[in-house]
């Protein structure tokens, strides 16, 4: 009878689960928008249900979403009861080409470090035998002295040969140890990217009709983002600055973005939708720095703040796979901006490829023709070149944000600069790199300084003069600065005898000269100030 039970009871288990119709689909990624920091990303999905209870499963989502962004679209006649999301662990993880790669070069690493232990092992063991036998004994004693100096020679001979291997071998064993970690990190990094994990919803349904349903599922994915950088290109001072916006764009969401519709977004899906409201200000004594850390309760947390490439072509694509372009257009023909009310969106109008590995894929989003005024700008007390500076005005309609911008300067690559746009002035100043065609020099003239002592104190002036080549072809607008020094001791005068023309702020100390320097021409530029104070004191006057 029990035997009985128990076959009956498995039997109306397995019935149960046979009864329970689980459905399982896989999503298609429609389109992705990706935020500075995160991407929302909407799937579709198509599946064929029963009348009434129905448990849907739709994997391949991304591995590592916000739960609480998670939404399911579906047509009337379904009424979503729950929704669990979950990553899916059963599926086979795939080994990445990289993954690959770097096993395969830590496998020879180790055999090669194998190696250099096993000849390192035979060097010392020789040596050991070479210094054991060493001591002439017995019937050697009776050598010759041209034996004995052949003995010796071919023992220090030896030694030094087997000593120099043996020091190599080490040298190179610890070189290829070096690698080996350096590999070895790689590739921890590279399987923490967590690329073949996916995800899936599990939806529990009640469907009034049976009959094939799509579904839309968006989320926000976690790891997925894009940074802007820039393209400075000037064919001439005289012409506008050709600006090429770009994003690097990269995620490792477990899911392949393959020929999907693409939009970048500067909004932040994160940021805090609750208004902030002002609390009680009461006030306290406020205690000297070097007592804060005495007066700080057990256990506090402290916190601690540190503040601290690719081809310039303009019509590149994406560095991946990009489908559908037609030969006489350009990617930023396709880009429209949507400057919205609290962020800008750059809606690319056709299919991408990027894969789910982390590294960053380039795009172009838009060229720019800007209008710029052009000048030089040299301050030859700190750097004896003079830098090329672009003026910006309206600055504003372009929707930059901060990154890094490679200068290309008449045809050449000059170097990096950083565009900021997050400044409150008018104009937005670009430095374009240097122009060694235009010559600095700064001197201090001994003729013209001198040293004095009047009484109880020293009287010192200074006297430089800068002097400038213009050795291009055109004439140049240059703003050249310099300084005097400034104190707040009552014991130290300074004044500034001789400003050579320069502006001159007395707050500051800083002398400006706004001048221009025809083509082939020099200018010279002097000043003069003058120090006194006690003469037992030492000033730093340089």
């Amino acid at each position: 009878m029990k035997k009985l039970l128990v076959a009956v009871s498995i039997l109306l288990v397995f019935t149960a689960f046979a009864n329970d119709e689980r459905t399982v689909v896989n999503a298609h990624l429609l389109s992705v928008t990706v935020y500075r920091s995160g991407a929302e990303m909407v799937h579709t999905a198509t599946a064929t249900l029963k009348e009434g209870s129905n448990e849907l499963v739709i994997d391949q989502l991304g591995n590592s979403i916000d739960v609480n962004s998670i939404q399911v679209k579906v047509s009337d006649g379904i009424t979503i009861l729950g929704t669990e999301f979950s990553n899916n662990h059963l599926t086979s993880p795939v080994k990445t080409a990289r993954v690959k790669l770097l096993e395969d070069s830590l496998e020879v690493l180790n055999k090669s470090i194998k190696k250099q232990a096993w000849l390192m092992s035979n060097f010392t063991s020789l040596i050991d035998v070479l210094k054991a036998n060493k001591d002439i004994k017995g019937t050697q004693t009776g050598l010759s002295i041209v034996e004995l100096m052949k003995f010796m020679d071919y023992y220090k001979t030896k030694s030094i040969e087997l000593e120099t291997e043996l020091l190599q071998l080490q040298d190179k064993s610890e070189k290829l140890k070096e690698s080996k970690d350096k590999v070895q990190k790689e590739l921890e990094e590279e399987k923490n990217k967590n690329t073949s994990t996916t995800g899936l919803i599990t939806l529990q349904l009640q469907v009034a009709t049976a009959a094939k349903y799509t579904f839309e599922v968006s989320y926000i994915a976690l790891n997925a983002s894009w940074n802007p950088f820039y393209d400075l290109r000037v064919d001439d001072i005289k012409n506008p600055i050709k600006l090429v916006y770009k994003a690097n764009i990269s995620q490792t969401t477990g899911i392949d973005w393959k020929q999907v519709k693409l939009s970048l977004s500067t909004a932040n899906p994160n940021q805090s939708g609750t208004a902030p409201q002002l609390n009680p200000w009461f006030l306290g004594y406020e205690y000297p720095r070097q007592n804060r850390m005495l007066m700080a309760s057990p256990g506090a947390a402290s916190e601690i703040r540190i503040r601290g490439t690719g081809s310039f072509q303009a019509d590149e694509a994406l560095e991946g796979k990009v489908a559908g372009i037609q030969v006489n257009k350009k990617l930023e023909d396709y880009v429209s901006v949507s400057d919205n009310t609290l962020n800008v969106s750059f809606d690319i109008d056709i299919l991408y490829d990027i894969p789910t590995n982390g590294k960053e894929q380039t795009a172009v989003l838009k060229m720019y023709q800007v209008p710029a005024t052009y000048k030089h700008s040299a301050i030859p007390k700190l750097d004896k070149d003079a830098y090329i500076i672009a003026d910006i005005l309206d600055w504003e309609k372009l929707n930059l944000l901060p990154g890094d911008a490679n200068v290309i300067l008449e045809g050449t690559y000059t170097g990096k600069t950083y565009i900021d746009p997050n400044t409150s002035q008018d104009t937005l100043s670009l430095t374009l790199g240097k122009d060694k065609r235009v010559a600095v020099k700064r001197d201090k003239l001994v003729d013209y300084s001198s040293v004095k002592f009047l009484g109880s104190n020293k009287l010192q002036k200074f006297t430089y003069e800068i002097t400038v080549k213009n050795n291009k072809k055109d004439g140049i607008n240059l703003d050249l600065k310099d300084q005097f020094p400034l104190t707040t001791n009552k014991d130290i005068e300074v004044e500034l005898i001789d400003g050579g023309g320069a502006s001159a702020n007395k707050d500051t100390g800083v002398l400006n000269w706004l001048v221009t320097i025809p083509a082939g021409e020099s200018k010279k530029f002097r000043f003069t100030y003058s120090i006194k104070y006690p003469k037992d004191k030492v000033v730093n006057v340089q």
